[in-house]
């Protein structure tokens, strides 16, 4: 994984809807649905944090040891380049 993130590819609207986020990127045509975890990760994509920063304020958030988190950020990471989310 790089020292640092990509920025979000695209300009992204978010939505709460009960437990879940709703992402609508209107250039790419496309609506997601992610889970709260996933969009913080997401919205963290600011070019400037690592996966390892991205885990360590998910676990000060969560209270989950940065070493359960990390995995799950990379994991989270991968799925969002798929989508073509983040760069």
């Amino acid at each position: 994984m790089s020292d640092t993130l990509a920025p979000i590819a695209v300009e992204l609207e978010f939505r709460t809807a009960g437990s879940d986020v709703v992402v609508h990127d209107a250039a790419n045509e496309r609506v997601h649905v992610l889970n709260k975890t996933a969009a913080y990760i997401l919205q963290s994509c600011d070019g400037r944090r690592s996966a390892e920063a991205i885990a360590e304020e998910l676990s000060s958030a969560t209270g989950a040891p940065s070493e359960q988190t990390l995995p799950d950020v990379e994991r989270a990471l991968t799925e969002l380049r798929e989508l073509q989310l983040v760069r």
